[in-house]
């Protein structure tokens, strides 16, 4: 299901827009997590176009295990410009609801064979 979404950039047939799944350049998150408190997590992405506007997050969880990227919308329509090293930030807020160790999966692009590429964080929770 994942490599389907991210192999489509429209999620429904509108002309005017459609879905764009950015890589994830970087982040800051803590290096550990007490249960059941929030805490902020960066993310740092490159925005390709004046067209691409920011719309959230996409997350795919399983377990105790999150992929993650940026999702953009972007319009048609309009004179898009390109931009070059146009690094924004975003931020999530998560609050581990177990003791478990939770792993997250930074989406970064694809490798030649357009193969998902992650980079996968490990941070553990305590009481």
């Amino acid at each position: 299901m994942l490599l389907f979404f991210f192999n489509s950039c429209s999620i429904e047939e509108d002309p005017s827009y459609h879905f764009d799944i950015l890589p994830v350049m970087s982040y800051e998150m803590p290096e550990s997590f007490v249960l059941n408190v929030p805490q902020s997590i960066k993310v740092f992405y490159e925005k390709p176009t004046s067209c691409h506007v920011f719309q959230g997050f996409y997350f795919e969880v399983v377990g105790n295990e999150r992929i993650i990227a940026v999702q953009t919308i972007v319009s048609h329509g309009q004179q898009c410009t390109p931009y070059n090293n146009n690094e924004q930030e975003a931020s999530f807020n998560f609050t581990p609801k177990s003791l478990e160790t939770h792993y997250f999966k930074f989406f970064k692009g694809y490798d030649e064979e357009e193969n998902a590429i992650y980079e996968t964080v490990e941070i553990p929770v305590s009481n």
